[in-house]
């Protein structure tokens, strides 16, 4: 298995963020490589900037904690068993966000496919980083 996390420190209140990423099915409307989103019976569909489709079920959702965990059920990228989890966590003069996966790779390069999740959440944590 491999693993993905990045996070990083905002200078808002965790409810803010939380306000602002909680939503699954909004992830569109702040993270920059997801076209369109939308959350159904627990089954996320996102539509990437490059046209790529992604369906995800999302197995909780924590609002006391703060934090919603989903799997990847079909889509091109080359994983199985992909599971993640994003969070808001409480720090001094703010808070953090931390995401992260873990996951097998079906085909290629692991390097390229652990490259390339970890380019997608490092760009939704520069959208967040330009929001807050």
């Amino acid at each position: 298995m491999h693993s993905v996390t990045v996070s990083t420190f905002l200078s808002a209140s965790p409810d803010q963020v939380w306000n602002t990423i909680g939503d699954p099915g909004g992830i569109s409307s702040w993270h920059p490589v997801v076209a369109e989103s939308t959350l159904e019976d627990g089954m996320r569909k996102c539509t990437l900037a490059n046209g790529a489709v992604l369906a995800e079920q999302v197995d909780e959702v924590d609002q006391a904690n703060r934090s919603y965990t989903y799997r990847i059920v079909d889509g091109p990228l080359p994983v199985e068993g992909y599971t993640s989890t994003i969070k808001v966590l409480d720090a001094d003069g703010g808070c953090c966000v931390e995401w992260t996966a873990s996951f097998g790779v079906t085909d290629g390069p692991a390097e390229e496919t652990v490259g390339m999740i970890k380019g997608v959440y490092d760009a939704g944590m520069e959208a967040l980083r330009g929001s807050f």
